[in-house]
């Protein structure tokens, strides 16, 4: 029978493999200095979100440092709690030096999904019929957009609104006959983009009480835009958008220091915006903060007695068994170091500690979580139900 590593190592349900996947383990966050990272900025959040406002930030760190499985996690946290947030997860494309602004600003559309935004505007121009809403013409300030906005995103074929938001987005050559057959090509102006997301917002929180916050992975990827001209309309739009109170712009950047950011966010007119003290650093853990972090994941993921308080609602029913197989408490030998370092024995656990807290890749969470996947599977190759130091110490001499 061909072993699978969930079997091998005792896994919970729902975990099959010692990498955390961004989106697949978005209730997962480990470590107590993650989630008081997470904490922190959905503080910020909320905090805005009193006044109805969007909360605006750059928070930026190593490669590899699991900024993206932060981002998710807060998204789902956000999401979770049902309060007056929603989030939006964004991934930026792989941007040209020429690539036009609408590249970027359809995802920000896009991002609102069509029934939710079908729904969203139906109600809001009934509102606006009935004198309870301005009318949304009187928000955008363009006819061309306020006509799509309550023509054609209130259709009631799936293809209209779908259009429709393409053309919001900025699209070109979008067939808009539906809709009305007098409208521009295409938007372009940084002004238009701006009358766009505001119009979008103002619907979202008259209807559902809430404030979209966009969530922008991966945006050391705007740095690839520097053609002068492009440049300077990227600049023009982002500057429309991040002056909008209610949205909110968290970009989260691959960078290893300030000064490392892309260009446009630390233009002074965007840092003025966004505010210099929402300029967020994300630093690498520590040797003993790997150390926590990969124990509190081994005790969520492997049967091994009670899941941390953290995690348990996160995993659900199958968290409230807390027995520990048979054959793992023999691998184990009732010893509770041994238990809490499985499936590391403690001396390869203290070992493996020491190699991924130093080096070229030091203390970056993907690169440590690659090495216990790797070294998991060396250990399954070889029938050991347990990584020792051997294994551990021939992974390094490798060169990992």
């Amino acid at each position: 029978m061909k072993k699978s590593m969930d079997d091998w190592f005792f896994m919970r349900p729902g975990f099959d493999t010692f990498q955390l996947e961004p989106d697949r383990h978005k209730q997962f966050l480990f470590g107590h200095r993650e989630r008081r990272q997470r904490d922190l900025l959905m503080n910020d959040v909320e905090n805005a979100v009193y006044a109805m406002d969007g909360h605006k930030a750059v928070v930026f760190g190593d490669y590899g440092r699991g900024k993206t499985h932060m981002c998710h996690n807060l998204a789902y946290e956000l999401e979770k709690r049902g309060d007056d947030v929603f989030p939006i997860y964004v991934k930026c494309s792989s941007y040209g030096s020429k690539e036009p602004f609408h590249s970027f600003f359809r995802e920000l559309v896009a991002g609102l999904k069509v029934d939710r935004i079908n729904r969203v505007a139906d109600e809001y121009v009934r509102r606006a019929n009935k004198g309870e809403v301005p009318k949304i013409d009187e928000i955008v300030q363009s006819d061309d957009i306020a006509l799509v906005m309550t023509r054609g995103l209130t259709a009631a074929e799936t293809d209209v609104v779908r259009a429709s938001m393409r053309w919001l987005g900025g699209e070109p050559k979008v067939d808009m006959g539906l809709v009305s057959k007098g409208l521009r090509p295409q938007l372009s102006d940084s002004r238009e983009f701006g009358a766009v997301l505001k119009g979008l917002a103002h619907m979202l929180r008259n209807v559902e009480g809430k404030v979209p916050v966009y969530l922008i992975d991966e945006a050391e990827r705007l740095q690839n835009v520097n053609n002068v001209d492009t440049f300077a309309a990227w600049n023009a739009a982002l500057r429309e958008l991040t002056e909008l109170s209610k949205v909110g712009l968290i970009f989260f950047v691959g960078a290893l220091t300030r000064n490392d950011l892309p260009t446009v966010l630390l233009l002074d007119e965007i840092k003025r915006r966004i505010g210099i003290v929402n300029y967020v650093e994300f630093v690498n853990p520590s040797r003993d903060e790997i150390r926590d972090f990969l124990v509190e994941m081994f005790a969520t993921n492997i049967r091994k007695g009670p899941v941390p308080v953290e995690h348990a609602a996160a995993v659900g029913e199958c968290g409230a068994d807390q027995s520990v197989p048979d054959e793992l408490q023999q691998l184990t030998r009732g010893d509770s170091e041994a238990l809490e370092t499985y499936p590391f024995t403690p001396e390869a656990f203290t070992e493996f500690v020491e190699q991924v807290s130093t080096g070229e890749a030091a203390s970056k969470p993907s690169e440590v979580l690659k090495r216990v996947q790797k070294v998991a599977q060396r250990a399954m190759r070889a029938e050991a139900r347990m990584i020792d130091v051997r294994l551990v110490e021939t992974l390094a001499a490798e060169g990992m």
